[in-house]
């Protein structure tokens, strides 16, 4: 496509300049942009979780191990899609991109929780304990229920529907891993 619109613009024409158009050009010209603006829209999108993550906890450390946890679990559904027979397209960049914001719950309410103080926990380990007592379950079932909510798309036949479940169900394992297991890890 770029090479024949190369040739074409090439051809000096006066008073017009002749353009090299047909149908098939419309998902390649999507093609040509598109894993550029999904790792800006994705960069974006981090930089505004961590910035809204360090006014809300109002503690750094907790903020980076917040975007540490959502870039993760980016990292791994984007992995994990290639086995899922999944590409890089409009509908996968519009999904992972929504994504963020499921990720960034889970990290945050564990990480919100470890911040906040505990009666009977002076260590790590005893507020780690503490926080997954207290808001590990919420987390948890939050995580449940939306699985719920997107599970019968699963046997949808559009492409779009079953890609937004492969997706989100990538992100809600993934999403619970990391926030569940490998961020109390970190915090004690």
């Amino acid at each position: 496509m770029v090479s024949i619109r190369d040739a074409v613009g090439a051809v000096e024409m006066t008073p017009e300049k002749p353009f090299a158009f047909s149908e098939f050009y419309l998902n390649w010209e999507g093609n040509l942009v598109i894993r550029r603006e999904l790792l800006r829209n994705l960069g974006l999108a981090l930089l505004c979780v961590f910035v809204v993550t360090l006014l809300l906890l109002a503690d750094l450390w907790g903020s980076i191990l917040v975007l540490m946890c959502v870039a993760m679990t980016l990292v791994d559904v984007a992995g994990l899609m290639h086995f899922w027979g999944l590409t890089v397209d409009t509908v996968t960049t519009i999904v992972l991109v929504l994504a963020i914001g499921l990720a960034v719950d889970y990290a945050a309410h564990v990480t919100h929780t470890f911040l906040t103080p505990h009666e009977n926990s002076t260590t790590k380990s005893g507020r780690v304990v503490a926080t997954l007592h207290r808001i590990g379950s919420a987390v948890w079932n939050g995580g449940f229920s939306t699985f719920l909510a997107f599970v019968l798309l699963s046997g949808s036949g559009s492409y779009v529907f079953r890609t937004f479940f492969k997706v989100f169900f990538l992100v809600v394992v993934c999403g619970l891993f990391h926030s569940l297991v490998f961020l109390p890890v970190v915090l004690s």
